[in-house]
């Protein structure tokens, strides 16, 4: 699942037409303005995988929450000005799991 918690993200329609190429299938939540928001969709998604479109301090702080709050799920933030389609090609993220205890 792929959601924009900082507003709409250009480069989000771009990473989610990346991934779907690269064979993944892919729920673009779009904008979601709030944690609350975020989890009632991943709630009712039930994804495998988060990834989360930040860019700004406060959006680092709601992904922690988001990884809090969800230790079951992986969350992978990427900022608004990543260039997606090598970061899918290069299967580079920055990923937390529970495993891990942080992002790796």
């Amino acid at each position: 699942m792929l959601a924009e918690p900082a507003g709409a993200c250009p480069v989000a329609a771009v990473l989610a037409r990346a991934l779907r190429d690269a064979g993944a299938e892919v729920v673009h939540a779009g904008v979601l303005g709030s944690l609350e928001e975020v989890l009632a969709t991943v709630e009712e998604e039930d994804p495998d995988i988060l990834a989360v479109s930040i860019g700004s301090s406060a959006d680092h702080v709601l992904v922690d929450h988001l990884t809090a709050a969800l230790p079951e799920l992986r969350v992978a933030a990427f900022a608004t000005d990543t260039d997606v389609t090598r970061w899918v090609m290069d299967n580079a993220m920055c990923a937390t799991d529970p495993s891990s205890g942080g992002c790796r």
